[in-house]
């Protein structure tokens, strides 16, 4: 099992995204920023900066990783959110969204390349989730139309059973739809015409974007009755998705066929999969996190997995984590193996590998 390297933050961290790059689709800059989100005591949004690792000698970066004393983020501005902060979605350079336990998405401004003294301002909240009785309800997750558009969509889901979504320049223009009686614990675009959700009835739910109030498919696991707690659409086969169970199970979709639907299921975790990501440079391989304090790293496209060749899983953990891991993202900007994580031990986890290959692990 492979280790982390821990720095204590004093919060717990619900939330991490990394921030688009600059200019272009690669990193030039000597420094990175990412976005934690946080819960309990703390209702924060944190921006942090971090070494870029392409920078590093291979050598320094290799005992740089074994010092577990060493700072693995600056702190660079901080900002009260309104309510525990649920997800974060960057749209746009210079934008990221956040899902609240209040039932709002809030959308904010980010400047780290400027002498602002508001790196991190809001710019609108709007409510997207409520009960019946008007109550708020807990917008679970969001995220941001796959486009090259201007104009990017956010969707969302949340504990009232309904999606959300509206032009990130127009919230105000929100739409809604009730989709289940139960929980939506996450959401996804497999394309930018196609949403996905996830239930805590076990059930993935597909949408046409066009036509949002009909649902278009209903996939489930008949052999199990484990809830989904997320969902993630793989970066260039819309066609297969993941989602992560409540009883430790990572399941590999492939839905080409809505009648006859193939699943393979990973036991990889042994508790609650909190958060799931396809590999964004390598889709042959799935990352998730759970409530057992572990990441894992899993190649699930190697055909079925037998007695005598299984499938390949890496985890992750560390002797100073004792308690969940929410949250993770992967960065896909580096050639350097860049993985952030956030836990309710009041850590940000990383994982730093020089690597010769544009390949993360």
């Amino acid at each position: 099992m492979n280790s982390f390297q821990v720095q204590p933050v004093a919060r717990k961290i619900t939330a991490a995204r990394w921030l688009l790059p600059r200019a272009g689709s690669a990193y030039t800059d000597t420094d990175l920023y990412f976005v934690t989100g946080s819960s309990a005591k703390h209702k924060e949004l944190v921006l942090w900066t971090t070494p870029n690792p392409d920078f590093f000698d291979p050598e320094g970066l290799a005992n740089d990783s074994n010092n577990s004393s060493t700072e693995l983020a600056a702190l660079v501005a901080k900002v009260t959110h309104d309510g525990d902060v649920h997800d974060i979605a960057v749209p746009s350079p210079g934008l990221l969204a956040t899902a609240s336990s209040f039932g709002t998405i809030s959308i904010y401004y980010v400047d780290h390349d400027t002498d602002t003294e508001t790196p991190l301002a809001l710019r609108e909240a709007v409510t997207a989730h409520r009960y019946a009785n008007s109550e708020p309800a807990v917008c679970t997750a969001l995220a941001a139309q796959p486009t090259s558009s201007a104009d990017v969509e956010i969707a969302s889901c949340g504990e009232d059973g309904r999606i959300a979504y509206a032009p990130l320049s127009r919230m105000d223009t929100l739409q809604t739809h009730e989709v289940d009686s139960t929980v939506i614990t996450g959401i996804c675009w497999p394309t930018p015409a196609q949403l996905a959700v996830s239930t805590r009835a076990g059930q993935i739910k597909l949408f046409d974007r066009r036509n949002p109030s009909t649902v278009s498919a209903v996939f489930v696991d008949p052999s199990s009755s484990a809830s989904f707690e997320c969902i993630a659409a793989h970066p260039s086969q819309s066609f297969r998705i993941a989602t992560g169970t409540d009883s430790g199970s990572v399941l590999m979709w492939d839905v080409r066929n809505a009648k006859k639907p193939v699943m393979e299921a990973f036991n990889v975790h042994e508790a609650n999969v909190w958060e799931v990501q396809f590999h964004p440079t390598d889709g042959s391989k799935v990352v998730s996190c759970s409530d057992d304090a572990s990441m894992a790293v899993t190649e699930w496209a190697r055909g079925k997995s037998s007695a005598a060749e299984p499938h390949s899983v890496r985890h992750l953990s560390s002797i100073f984590n004792a308690l969940s891991i929410s949250c993770f993202d992967i960065c896909p900007f580096t050639r350097t193996s860049l993985m952030v994580a956030g836990s309710d031990s009041d850590n940000i986890l990383m994982e730093r590998t020089a690597s010769t290959e544009f390949s993360l692990f």
